[in-house]
């Protein structure tokens, strides 16, 4: 059966919120979309002029084979420090035409990259193409702020998954798509009820990487807030042999014990002393809620 949704979304003309019946749209009104649609077509026009412009530059640098620091650092759009550094860790010689003219030969910037393990958009590439390519890449940085990862995560993730970068206009960028698939969350909408990992350990009696395991080989539906775990209670219960209904007519020991700040041997002793109702299920004892509540109540009096 069909579900719907609705998508609390941003207009990307008024910046007005609204309602959406479909995550991809964009606008809240058909005004809006109108004038959206003209205002992107505004937007590309401009970028194929100053592409024009750039792809012109480029290919006057191109056409020279000695090119000055400037020049050469343009072509590579990286800065003068940056080409500097390059230049000096790739033991790379510079042309010293006068007391005050240095040059760097075109052949030598073509092999700045060399023998590095990311794939390198040479300086010979279309502008246009390079604007494309990284439309599909995205930095270091943005990947952490997107997926809400540290540092050290991320290189980890990106070495064990053997993700490799392109170095696009002398920046190391990573394809968008491959980390989207690694780092995003996953989302279960029809999922409410989570339990952290630190409460399943307290409540059943087992160990964090108990935990792990158990959820990793039963594959069950998990995700993480910075660096705390939630595990879908329905799934993990499910597992355990412990329905809907059992989880609500029934207690488990730990559930009892924390609920009526008792020990496990004082609640034994109460379940045999009044025959209490219990279900075995997988290796849990369940103790009839309603029964219990009754003997706790009445001592209380």
């Amino acid at each position: 059966m069909a579900t719907n949704f609705e998508y609390q979304k941003i207009c990307k003309f008024c910046g007005n919120e609204f309602v959406a019946q479909k995550s991809t749209t964009k606008y809240c009104s058909e005004r809006c979309a109108k004038r959206g649609k003209k205002d992107e077509d505004r937007r590309e026009r401009l970028l194929k002029e100053s592409e024009t412009i750039k792809e012109r530059n480029r290919q006057n640098l191109l056409s020279q084979e000695n090119l000055s620091l400037t020049d050469a650092a343009a072509l590579l759009s990286i800065s003068r420090p940056t080409l500097y550094n390059l230049l000096k860790t790739k033991n790379i010689k510079l042309l010293r035409i006068s007391k005050r003219t240095i040059r760097v030969k075109k052949s030598d910037l073509m092999n700045l990259y060399q023998n590095s393990t990311a794939t390198i958009a040479p300086i010979n590439t279309p502008i246009a193409q390079i604007n494309k390519a990284k439309e599909e890449f995205i930095s270091i940085s943005e990947a952490q702020q997107q997926f809400k990862i540290s540092l050290s995560w991320f290189h980890k993730k990106v070495r064990e998954n053997k993700i490799l970068p392109a170095i696009i206009e002398g920046k190391t960028l990573y394809p968008a798509k491959a980390l989207k698939s690694l780092f995003a969350k996953k989302q279960y909408a029809d999922i409410s009820e989570w339990y952290t990992v630190a409460e399943i350990v307290e409540k059943f009696g087992v160990s964090q990487q108990y935990v792990y395991e158990y959820t990793s080989d039963h594959k069950m539906p998990k995700r993480r807030e910075g660096k705390t775990v939630f595990i879908s209670k329905l799934h993990w219960e499910k597992s355990r042999g412990l329905d809907q209904t059992e989880s609500e007519s029934y207690y488990t020991v730990a559930q009892a014990t924390e609920k009526y700040a008792i020990g496990r041997s004082h609640l034994y002793d109460l379940v045999r002393a009044h025959k209490l109702p219990k279900i075995k299920s997988g290796k849990n004892i369940l103790i009839h809620r309603q029964e219990l509540d009754n003997i706790m109540n009445n001592r209380k009096r």
